[in-house]
C-alpha cells in the first residue's frame, strides 16, 4: 500500500522496543551507580543489579557483557561528563585566564565529591579490577593529563613559563588530585571541599612556580 507512513511498533505503555531498551539500560546505569558507589563493586552481583533495576538477567546481558562492563561504562560516563564541564570552564571567556585552572579544579571536584558515589567509583572501585578496567582508567587519566599539559603549554607560549615538555608535571597533577580525593573521602585530610580546591590550587602553583624557576 503506497502513501502510508510506517510507524515504529509500540510496546508496553506506548513505547517502542528501542525506548524500552534504553530505559532498561539507564536503570542499570543508575543502579550500578547506587550499588557500586555504596556497597562496592565486589559484593554486587549481576543478580543483585537486576533485582534493584527491575530487569531480567537476559536484559542485562543485552547491554553489558558482564558487571565489569557496567562498571567501566559508569566510570567512562562520569569522567566524560566531568571533562565536558572542565573544558567549558577552561574555554569560558567570562572567566579571567589566570583563574581558569582553579575554576576547572573546582568543577572537577564538584563533579565527584558532591556525590560520593561517583568519587568512590572513579577513585576506588575501578582500581585493580582487571587489565580491561585499568586500560579504561589509564586512557581517561591520559586525557585529563593532556588537558593540563595543553593549559601549561598555552601559559608557556604566553611567556609565563619556560618552554619545556610539561607531560610529566601534568600526569603528576592528575595523580595528586586522585590521591587527595581518596584522602578527603576517608576524612583523613580534615578540610572542607573549598579548602581542598584552594590547597590543590596552591600545589599546582607551587609546581608551576618551580618549573618556572
Amino acid at each position: 500500500m503506497t502513501g502510508v507512513k510506517k510507524t515504529a511498533r509500540r510496546g508496553y505503555g506506548g513505547r517502542t522496543a528501542a525506548e524500552l531498551s534504553a530505559e532498561r539500560r539507564q536503570r542499570l546505569m543508575d543502579t550500578g551507580l547506587e550499588l557500586f558507589g555504596t556497597d562496592g563493586y565486589l559484593p554486587t552481583t549481576v543478580e543483585k543489579l537486576c533485582s534493584h533495576a527491575k530487569v531480567t538477567t537476559r536484559h542485562f546481558y543485552e547491554h553489558f557483557r558482564d558487571r565489569e562492563a557496567l562498571l567501566i561504562a559508569l566510570f567512562e560516563s562520569i569522567l566524560a561528563e566531568t571533562r565536558q564541564q572542565v573544558v567549558a570552564v577552561m574555554l569560558d571567556p567570562q572567566t579571567p585566564a589566570e583563574r581558569r585552572f582553579e575554576a576547572a579544579l573546582d568543577v572537577f571536584l564538584a563533579s565527584h565529591l558532591d556525590d560520593p558515589r561517583r568519587a568512590r567509583i572513579t577513585t576506588q572501585e575501578i582500581l585493580g579490577v582487571s587489565p580491561r578496567a585499568e586500560a579504561a582508567r589509564n586512557q581517561v587519566i591520559s586525557g585529563f593529563a593532556t588537558l593540563i599539559e595543553a593549559y601549561l603549554g598555552v601559559t608557556a607560549a604566553a611567556g609565563k613559563l619556560p618552554p619545556r615538555n610539561y607531560r610529566v608535571l601534568a600526569v603528576g597533577i592528575v595523580g595528586a588530585m586522585h590521591e587527595l580525593q581518596i584522602a578527603w573521602l576517608d576524612g583523613s585530610l580534615g578540610v572542607s571541599r573549598r579548602e581542598l580546591v584552594e590547597e590543590l590550587g596552591f600545589l599546582v602553583k607551587a609546581m608551576v612556580k618551580g618549573a618556572a624557576a
